[in-house]
């Protein structure tokens, strides 16, 4: 597939034109070959954040377990996280591939990557649609903490489908059973339409 770098960074743009955001923070995944960059990578992710860093403030990048050899790519206005994430506000960042820090406990709010979360749906003529989505519910233990799955911004990388028997090393640690109730998580397309809860699709 060809690179998609301008078209990404055409989104990402517009997108930071319209909401105008202080500080932009990307939770990892940066770019796709894990162990190092590839040959394209080289020229492509020092443009994408050389072009958005044009645009935002601040931006930020936590580490996600494809950024193995991010930092010489990346510029130095640029401030980089560890994979285990960033507190933001009420908030914790994650890429949500490494379980969550102590540090972690106090924030009422968790948000991560990492799955590409998306859900595959049939009409009645037996045609099969798959849509990105986001996921948002609460989370088990005392402390009444919510976590929220991100989609991923690239539409051409692969997707977990969610409403399907999937191994639970592919989900991370943050949404194992121990830590949340799957079946229980809303789920909302990307224009923000909710599906119903993650059970009711299955």
């Amino acid at each position: 597939m060809p690179l998609k770098t301008d078209e990404l960074i055409g989104r990402m743009k517009n997108l930071i034109r319209s909401v105008k955001p202080r500080n932009l923070v990307i939770v990892g995944d940066v770019k796709h070959h894990v162990a190092g960059p590839e040959r394209m990578e080289f020229l492509a992710v020092p443009k994408f954040l050389s072009a958005i860093g044009g645009e935002a403030s601040d931006v930020h990048i936590v580490l996600g377990n494809h950024d193995g050899g991010l930092e010489p790519l990346t510029p130095r206005d640029v401030e980089i996280h560890g994979s285990a994430g960033v507190a933001w506000g009420d908030a914790w960042l994650t890429h949500g591939s490494a379980k969550l820090p102590e540090e972690a406990s106090s924030s009422r709010l968790i948000v991560m990557g990492h799955v590409h979360p998306s859900v595959r749906l049939r009409d009645a003529m037996g045609y099969r649609y798959s849509f990105q989505v986001w996921l948002s519910g609460p989370m088990k233990g005392r402390n009444k903490r919510s976590i929220v799955v991100l989609p991923s911004f690239n539409k051409y990388i692969g997707q977990l489908v969610m409403n399907e028997p999937t191994r639970a090393t592919l989900r991370g640690p943050l949404l194992s059973q121990r830590l949340v109730e799957l079946g229980e998580l809303e789920v909302h397309t990307l224009e923000g339409h909710l599906l119903g809860k993650l059970r009711e699709l299955f």
